[in-house]
């Protein structure tokens, strides 16, 4: 029975891994065209073109190719690509076989180049180490890292004290969307303060937090809690409320079951969501509000949304000019050549809501179609092998806690805004230059 196991489901099994990805696509197909298509194919951009055999073929061998050098959580990078893989590499490919009114040179060039990208994604630290033990000295002592995290949450406090309320996610839906909506008209302004919140949200705080697990700290732990807290008075964003709980809950499962999450993390998750969308699909009643609510954020906003957006972003920008990076605001400064006077997800959906996308499409198609596509997928590869370079003073489990909040903002904002507004840039500059108690060396 074991051995069964371990070839279905273990990272180790090839066989295993094809066998669990198709599945997974197989559904994947099924769900966007029975409940997303079906139910939302008013979204401007959205289709749904039955692909002919030799595309279907060609989707099922695209899709599947990447777990041939995909291996077991060994390194943060893995971890990372894994979860593109999962919710932006497959919607996109099925995103760009299904639409309509695309060349074959533009399906094969896009997917055949993104297909190349996550054979070399997963292969980064395989056959080698380009840079290993990058750090910064003199070292920061973690104090001054307390310190300074106090300070800029005491700024954002009493930046946004006026605009704070607490509202309960599950019950007052519509008072939070209202009070978020009116937030971001008075505060768009206040860039400064947006940055704060991104870099406590997406550096300071999960650094700490771990940091504060691992020393047992519980007092602290309490307090990180409520930064995060306070956070979500201000944004009423869910996943600002919820991301410390899932912190938390991921830190000691990872602890507890730490070889088996790394051998079988990829099938907990294509398969897992393959029955879950199965489960969801065969008792949805539309009548019924609130499982119809589930369905559409498990399968629409979280398994799907890529997918959907990938046919928008393209059909967008194959009648529009493309943005040659001014949607990032560092460099409109400069150049000032940004083509719309609306942000790029509004301006992408027509004002009808904030279509963001991941970075593939945002600094890819976006920014330079399929040279845009190539660039921000060789400067991805780049920052992997970088983030791979800082990690080996620490646990692999701990970091991959840390870079959640991360993985989160890169699967649904451009890489430049994930690295510079939600601060994954100065979580790496966190994790290169402080005396933290989560180095190893220093904890014997």
């Amino acid at each position: 029975m074991k051995k069964v196991l371990t070839f279905f489901f273990d990272a180790d099994s090839l066989p295993g891994k094809i066998i669990c990805s198709l599945l997974y696509i197989v559904f994947y197909d099924y769900m966007y065209k029975n409940f997303v298509y079906e139910l939302f194919s008013y979204i401007e951009g959205l289709d749904y073109i039955e692909m002919t055999p030799l595309k279907f073929i060609s989707w099922i061998v695209i899709s599947v190719l990447p777990m041939l050098t995909y291996h077991r959580i060994n390194n943060v990078s893995t971890f990372l690509c894994f979860f593109l893989y999962l919710f932006v590499y497959i919607p996109f490919i099925h995103g760009l076989f299904t639409i309509y009114g695309i060349s074959n040179i533009a399906l094969y060039s896009y997917t055949g180049i993104f297909c190349l990208l996550f054979l070399a994604y997963f292969s980064i630290g395989k056959y080698g180490v380009v840079i290993k033990n990058l750090e910064i000295r003199p070292s920061i002592p973690f104090i001054y890292i307390e310190c300074f995290t106090i300070f800029l949450t005491i700024v954002f406090i009493a930046v946004r004290a006026s605009s704070m309320h607490f509202v309960n996610i599950f019950t007052q839906i519509d008072l939070l969307y209202s009070i978020r909506e009116d937030n971001s008209e008075n505060f768009a302004a206040k860039s400064f303060i947006l940055y704060i919140q991104g870099w406590l949200s997406g550096a300071f705080y999960p650094f700490l937090l771990v940091c504060y697990l691992r020393i047992k700290s519980r007092i602290k732990t309490i307090l990180v809690l409520l930064g995060y807290l306070l956070l979500f008075m201000a944004d009423m964003q869910k996943i600002t409320f919820l991301m410390p709980f899932v912190l938390i809950g991921f830190y000691y499962l990872i602890k507890i079951k730490e070889q088996i999450i790394f051998s079988l993390l990829h099938s907990y998750f294509l398969i897992g969501l393959s029955a879950i969308s199965i489960i969801l699909f065969i008792f949805f009643d539309k009548s019924n509000e609130v499982l119809f609510t589930i369905i559409s954020i498990v399968l629409l906003r979280t398994v799907c949304v890529a997918g959907w957006l990938t046919q928008n972003y393209y059909h967008f920008f194959t009648e529009n000019p493309y943005t040659y990076y001014s949607h990032i605001n560092i460099i409109n400064a400069v150049t000032n050549m940004y083509p719309y006077d609306r942000p790029l997800g509004i301006a992408v959906s027509y004002g009808t809501q904030n279509a963001n996308a991941n970075l593939f499409l945002t600094d890819g198609i976006a920014a330079c179609g399929i040279f845009g596509f190539i660039f921000i997928g060789i400067v991805f590869m780049a920052l992997m092998y970088l983030i791979n370079a800082i990690s080996y003073r620490y646990r692999i489990t701990d970091l991959l806690v840390i870079f959640l909040p991360s993985l989160a903002f890169m699967l649904n904002v451009s890489l430049f805004t994930t690295l510079l507004s939600a601060g994954m840039a100065i979580l790496i500059i966190l994790l290169m230059s402080t005396e933290s108690p989560i180095i190893i060396s220093e904890e014997k």
